[in-house]
């Protein structure tokens, strides 16, 4: 008995080991897998390149927009080669079709206004249909303008680009007043920021230089010492083009480019900024974007100044300039929407009933 129960013990004793064995084995089996696996080299799909005949018409059939501060202009198709000179934001190029050297992915051959060529990379600009010049550059030029990371002198050479590129006359109609709405919108940002910043002009030239090529369109109050974009500028372009896609955008900018005044008790000042921003707004576009939010607006400036009519302050006599606000103001919101007159006249009609015996 004590023999057969060796026996057994030792039958157990091989099948364990020769299990443990087996699954050794194919851990092993597995493990040498898994690593020939990773190891394997990978076939990676081979990136197919732009024949020279296919770049050609790509480029001859495209517009070229620079989305970027200092640009090299290479003498060659190569990274090391000389350095021509450094592009502006937006300056026009066009593709130099008479280029010698054969064309090439990486870089497009260009040549300047000034009759300068060289290459350029074309993984850094933005190669576009014709009918999408405009957008693209004016997309690309608001980007930075509003992006906090663009410093103050890029900002400036961005905003005269865009002045620079609406004075060339490629532009008419629709375009022109889009094109030069957005440069002036660019031009408050800058001097915003200018402003935000502290920057005074007679300690920086290039700032001074900048502020006199706009002087134009610019307005100094002499008592916070802060430049503001005269919205005389959007005005005067929406009378120039008074019916066109873009007009309503100027008039916005036009309403919104007026400055803060602290007309404190002063009802002649009050009812001035209300009548030179956001009513002549609904008076010219009365079906505009920004109705709604300006009538907002005007109803609750109005309301507070007429709520208690014995507080107006138009003492007797009135003055020759509060009534002139008063008479001009019930003109214009007699001809805008039938919605908004019925909101804002009411307040009008007791200002005149107040101040106009």
């Amino acid at each position: 008995m004590r023999r057969i129960f060796l026996v057994d013990m030792g039958h157990r004793f091989m099948n364990q080991l020769m299990e443990k064995q087996v699954l050794l084995y194919l851990l092993f089996v597995v493990f040498f897998s898994i690593s020939t696996l990773d190891s394997a080299p990978t076939l990676q799909e081979k990136q197919k390149q732009t024949k020279p005949s296919e770049l050609i018409k790509r480029d001859s059939h495209s517009e070229i927009v620079i989305p970027v501060v200092g640009l090299n202009l290479h003498l060659f198709a190569d990274e090391k080669s000389d350095v021509l000179r450094k592009l502006k934001f937006g300056e026009p190029v066009q593709y130099d079709k008479n280029s010698l050297e054969s064309p090439k992915e990486d870089w497009i051959p260009v040549k300047l206004n000034d009759g300068l060529s060289g290459f350029i990379k074309r993984s850094v600009v933005r190669s576009v249909p014709p009918k999408q010049y405009l957008s693209t550059l004016l997309f690309e030029a608001e980007r930075m303008i509003l992006s906090k990371q663009v410093d103050f002198l890029a900002k400036q050479e961005i905003t005269d680009s865009i002045f620079t590129i609406s004075s060339t006359g490629k532009f008419t109609g629709d375009e022109f007043i889009f094109i030069r709405a957005k440069a002036g919108f660019f031009l408050k940002k800058t001097v915003d920021l200018m402003n935000e910043k502290g920057i005074k002009p007679d300690n920086d030239p290039a700032t001074l230089e900048f502020l006199k090529h706009h002087q134009t369109k610019l307005l100094y109050d002499y008592t916070s010492g802060k430049y503001y974009v005269d919205s005389n500028y959007f005005w005067k372009l929406l009378e120039s083009y008074p019916k066109t896609k873009h007009s309503d955008y100027a008039g916005y900018l036009a309403t919104e480019s007026l400055p803060l005044v602290d007309c404190g008790v002063d009802l002649r000042c009050r009812l001035e900024e209300l009548r030179k921003g956001k009513l002549r707004y609904l008076y010219l576009f009365p079906t505009g974007n920004y109705v709604s939010l300006y009538t907002k607006d005007l109803v609750k400036e109005l309301g507070s100044i007429t709520k208690d009519p014995d507080s107006i302050t138009c003492f007797q006599p009135v003055s020759e300039g509060i009534k002139s606000e008063i008479n001009q103001m019930i003109r214009y919101a007699s001809e805008i929407g039938p919605r908004e007159k019925k909101q804002i006249l009411p307040h009008l009609q007791i200002l005149k009933k107040e101040c106009i015996r």
